[in-house]
């Protein structure tokens, strides 16, 4: 390999390893976002209400059996 082709493959090399580098530190300001304590909770009381929904679906769904079959 010429000497030449070495030094431009080495500087591309160089280029891409900076702009990896670039990608992972977006990548961890993007998960370190998503573990935002505020977002967490808006989560889990979002959870806490559709499981809150399935259960009274639920249980009027149970009792409209239980009115038709009595």
């Amino acid at each position: 390999m010429v000497a030449e082709e070495r030094d431009e493959l080495h500087d591309l090399l160089i280029r891409i390893d900076e702009r990896v580098k670039s990608i992972q530190e977006d990548i961890s300001g993007i998960n370190s976002d998503r573990r935002c304590h505020t977002h967490t909770e808006k989560i889990r009381s979002l959870e806490r209400a559709v499981w809150g929904t399935v259960t009274v679906v639920a249980g009027v769904t149970a009792r409209a059996f239980y009115e038709a079959f009595r």
